[in-house]
């Protein structure tokens, strides 16, 4: 005799108390049993069971069994009763009388059993409710299930048919709507092989939800095959080959399977196989067609990883439905290896990428790259080296590590040769061209959400080319310290096609947000500018340009013009525009002449640039207009604001 003071200790669902007592006596090859379980009151998933009794008597003869075995009681309001009775007759055993009912949930069949106590017959399953049944059994589950379990025997093998359906059922977080199963299962005991149909609506299981389960099984000797599909998380997926459950191990042959997610086709490739024994999952090369391109896993996976991933062209296309605008092009080869535990996996990789842009790469003015790269994972630290190239002549190398846990934090350095000629759609666009390349040395350290950019930036022999007035500046030579979000242009010299040096120096800061704020000088030294048919001039000038580059520097100092002149030709060109003239201090004939020029209902606007202006012009009586009968000499000072 016995108690359980507490059942929650079986099942966290149920609350009370239950007490038993099991007597044997008589032979000990060949006992009398009886068994008996009683409680007054169990709660079970909300449900009360009151006046529960199981009795069980019989006999344990292994040639002549028999057994009586009764239940009653009460759950929820509607009355239990269940009953069957093992009996032996002529060395044959029996089950019969199989009942088991508990309001309008009925189960009931009779069964022949062998001498290794195998079934043969029917069970058949009437349970509208299956809720109250659940609790019996300390379990919390809702729903229907209607059907029949047929056993019998083929070929000395046991078989089960199995059909059944449910509208609806539900146990904790799976559920299940409109489910039918038609199946039949050979030889169950030592090497199943199964056949038939299984069809759901759908099937959730947290936040997964599978929908329209349309799978078929047939028999293939010692394996069953399958074929079918569904769309698991909204992704529809279809597969086909056969599977084997044996000596422990489930095998599972894949002749084709493909899935499509976001427009992406994933397909098997080739043939492989996947098998399952002592806890660990084996793929031997299973291979997927990724939109052209192909990824081929082998390895294990249990409580320890250790695969291997092949990648051959892949598209990098294929990112471009799961960020929209970054418009990823090119192709990624390489090999990846994972070990360690599956809940922190460490990753060693070798990739190469060709032909890489994207809509930002394209939007700087680079072209296709190809990048090569390897490195690890492991511990939320990624480490990497890398090499980028394109056919313009780029040249990158570096590396570093980068945290992944948290707010992500950077430690890399890149150094190598840019070409000018990434700049060449934003220049153009000004009339401006750029050849030549920069020595970059870069350092990126900190958060990702803001990370502090150092280092240099070196170039020699650049050439920089204005279209519109034919002016060349050759031979630039910069050198640029980059720390603390500035700029630091250290020097900064060319030469005018025309004649003359120019020199830079100062600060630029880099970040956006306040709007490159500048503090430059620039000098120009025996310069000569000819537009070779208006103007010829000889100047040198020290300016400087301070503020926000992107909406209102101011350009400010002194330009000192030498011998100048300005040839009036005998036509000027449509396309020049008229010179807003504002008159200061003008005489009255001048104010006359000017109204006549300017009727009322003229509307005039002072176009609004981003510059600000304080230069002073000064000419020492060296400009020479001449042409079209005007031979004048003119000097004096000009102050531009």
């Amino acid at each position: 005799k016995g108690a359980l003071a507490d059942i929650s200790l079986l099942s966290g669902d149920a609350k009370g108390a239950i007490a038993f007592a099991l007597n044997a006596q008589g032979s000990s090859t060949a006992p009398d049993l009886s068994l008996t379980v009683d409680s007054d009151r169990l709660s079970v998933a909300e449900r009360e069971i009151t006046g529960l009794r199981l009795t069980a008597t019989g006999k344990a003869d292994a040639a002549n069994p028999a057994a009586n075995v009764q239940l009653s009681g009460n759950v929820a309001g509607q009355a239990l009763q269940g009953s069957a009775v093992l009996a032996t007759s002529d060395g044959k055993r029996a089950i019969n009388g199989l009942l088991l009912s508990l309001g309008k949930n009925r189960i009931s069949g009779d069964l022949a059993l062998d001498n290794a106590f195998v079934p043969s017959g029917t069970v058949a399953l009437d349970l509208p409710d299956i809720g109250p049944l659940a609790a019996l059994a300390l379990e919390k589950a809702e729903g229907d299930v209607r059907g029949t379990i047929v056993f019998s025997k083929t070929r000395d093998a046991p078989d089960v048919a199995i059909k059944a359906s449910t509208a609806s059922i539900t146990r904790g977080d799976l559920s299940a709507k409109t489910v039918t199963i038609d199946a039949r299962i050979a030889n169950y005991l030592a090497a199943p092989v199964i056949s038939g149909k299984i069809r759901a609506d759908s099937v959730t299981s947290g936040g997964t939800v599978i929908r329209g389960i349309d799978v078929d099984l047939t028999r293939d000797g010692d394996w069953t095959g399958f074929s079918g599909g569904a769309t698991v998380k909204d992704i529809p997926a279809r597969a086909a080959g056969r599977v084997r459950v044996a000596n422990g191990a489930t095998t599972v042959e894949l002749t084709s399977g493909q899935a499509t997610m976001r427009g992406i086709k994933a397909a098997i490739a080739q043939a492989s196989t996947i098998t399952i024994a002592n806890g660990t999952t084996s793929l031997d090369r299973l291979a997927l067609n990724l939109g052209g391109g192909t990824a081929t896993v082998s390895g294990k996976v249990g409580e320890a990883l250790n695969l291997d991933a092949t990648l051959a062209r892949v598209p990098m296309s294929l990112a471009n439905s799961f960020s929209p605008g970054l418009d990823a092009a090119g192709s990624i080869s390489g090999t990846l290896k994972v070990t360690g535990a599956p809940a922190n996996p460490a990753v060693a990789f070798k990739i190469d990428a060709a032909g890489v842009q994207t809509s930002q790469t394209r939007g700087a003015g680079f072209g296709g790259m190809g990048v090569s790269s390897s490195g690890t994972y492991s511990g939320n630290r990624l480490t990497f080296d890398a090499n980028m190239s394109d056919a313009a002549g780029l040249g990158l190398k570096g590396g570093g590590t980068m945290t992944t846990s948290g707010t992500p934090t950077l430690d890399l350095d890149f150094s190598g040769k840019v070409p000018f000629a990434f700049l060449t759609r934003t220049l153009a666009a000004q009339g401006l061209s750029l050849s030549g390349t920069a020595d970059v040395n870069l350092k990126v350290r900190g958060p990702a959400t803001s990370p502090v950019i150092s280092g240099t930036v070196r170039t020699s022999g650049a050439r920089l080319i204005d279209a519109r007035s034919g002016l060349a500046i050759n031979d630039i030579t910069a050198d640029v310290a980059i720390a603390s979000s500035v700029a630091r242009i250290n020097r900064l010299t060319g030469t005018l096609s025309t004649r003359g040096s120019l020199s830079a120096s100062g600060t630029v800061g880099i970040n956006p947000a306040q709007g490159f704020p500048a503090d430059l000088s620039v000098k120009l030294v025996d310069g000569r500018y000819t537009d070779g048919r208006v103007v010829t001039a000889n100047l040198s000038g020290d300016l400087t340009i301070k503020g926000p580059l992107a909406s209102a520097p101011v350009i400010s100092g002194t330009i000192n013009l030498a011998k100048t002149v300005i040839t009036v030709p005998e036509k000027l060109p449509g396309s020049l525009a008229a010179l807003d003239v504002k008159h200061k201090n003008a005489p009255a004939a001048v104010r006359a002449q000017d109204k006549a020029l300017r009727p009322a209902t003229a509307s005039g606007s002072s176009g609004g640039g981003g510059l600000n202006l304080d230069v002073t012009v000064n000419a020492p009586s060296q400009i020479f207009i001449q042409g079209r009968g005007v031979d004048a000499e003119l000097g004096g000072s000009l102050r531009l604001t």
